[in-house]
Parts: C-alpha cells; sequence; structure tokens
C-alpha cells in the first residue's frame, strides 16, 4: 500500500477542524464558567490555560488513538472484505494529532485574548461572542466543504457553542452559591 499517495493536505483538516471545534466549544464553557462562578481574572486566565492545554493533550491523544483505529478497520476491511477504501496513513494520523493538539491551543489563546487586556465585564463578552462567531466560522466552511449549506451548518455549530457556553455559564452560578 502507497502510503505517500493517500495523502494530501485536504486530509489534515480533520486534526484542524477537531481542534478548533473542541477547543472553542470545550474552552468557551471552561472560560464563561470559570469567570462567572469567580468573577477574577487571574483565575480565568490560569483556568483557561490549564484547562485548555489539558483539553489539547486530550484532543490529541484521542485523535490519534481514533484515527489509528480506524486505520486498523480500514486495512481489515481491505484484506478481509476486499472493500475499496481510503487508508488513513501513519505520517497523515500523526500530523492530524498534531494538529488538533495546535489548533485547540490556539482557540484557547484566543478566547482568553480578551481578559489580558479588558475588565471581566467585557472580556467575557468578548470572548462570548468570538467563540460563536469562530463556531459559525469554521461551520460555514464545513457546511461549504461539504455542501450541507454554509449558513445552516455554520448556525448549527455557532448554537453547540452557545448552549455550551449557557450550561457553563449556569454552572458557574450554581458553584458559585455553592461555595459563598
Amino acid at each position: 500500500m502507497d502510503e505517500e499517495r493517500t495523502e494530501g493536505m485536504g486530509y489534515h483538516l480533520e486534526g484542524i477542524a477537531f481542534g478548533l471545534a473542541d477547543g472553542i466549544i470545550c474552552c468557551l464553557g471552561l472560560i464563561i464558567g470559570f469567570a462567572e462562578a469567580t468573577n477574577d481574572t487571574y483565575m480565568v486566565i490560569v483556568a483557561g490555560v490549564i484547562g485548555g492545554i489539558a483539553n489539547a493533550f486530550g484532543n490529541s491523544i484521542g485523535f490519534y488513538m481514533s484515527q489509528s483505529a480506524e486505520r486498523g478497520l480500514q486495512i481489515h476491511g481491505i484484506e478481509k472484505y476486499r472493500v475499496q477504501t481510503r487508508v488513513h496513513s501513519k505520517r497523515e494520523i500523526v500530523v492530524n494529532s498534531f494538529l488538533a493538539f495546535a489548533f485547540s491551543i490556539i482557540a484557547v489563546l484566543a478566547l482568553l485574548l480578551p481578559f489580558a487586556f479588558l475588565d471581566m465585564a467585557h472580556s467575557t463578552t468578548i470572548t462570548f461572542l468570538l467563540g460563536t462567531l469562530l463556531s459559525f466560522s469554521l461551520g460555514g466552511y464545513v457546511g461549504k466543504i461539504s455542501s450541507e449549506g454554509q449558513f445552516k451548518t455554520g448556525l448549527k455549530y455557532a448554537l453547540l457553542a452557545v448552549a455550551g457556553a449557557a450550561i457553563s455559564h449556569l454552572m458557574g452560578d450554581v458553584l458559585k452559591a455553592l461555595l459563598s
């Protein structure tokens, strides 16, 4: 099997999209929830960095394991059932895993940036809007390349980000009340 022939830049979009989507959704929720629970900019930044790094490692390791398992199934299908399918190359899996890590880090840094320069209320609002806009943009791009419709898919991704942030905001309120 020719591993070089099965690769292309388009196949690395998977790692980028996974890292961005998970980084935005997870870290937006973490940041919004932590901001609500503590109202402390320093603690939000600390929690965001630690949570973002842990999330990025989880993304890359989970992506690597998932793609490796999928590769095994692809190879098994070819060998046992003569199924004609594209097989992930080992290099593609490693590169995508690294991209999932890198873009998860980029997402958390972008979402934390307002907290480095603005007060808590403005930072939280801008981070929420930024996370929603980034999710909409990613969804729009996915919708465009998959022919599902840019606006529809963008809206779906944005609503998922809003739902995650809203639930995290509520959990922040609950934790603040319990810890007070």
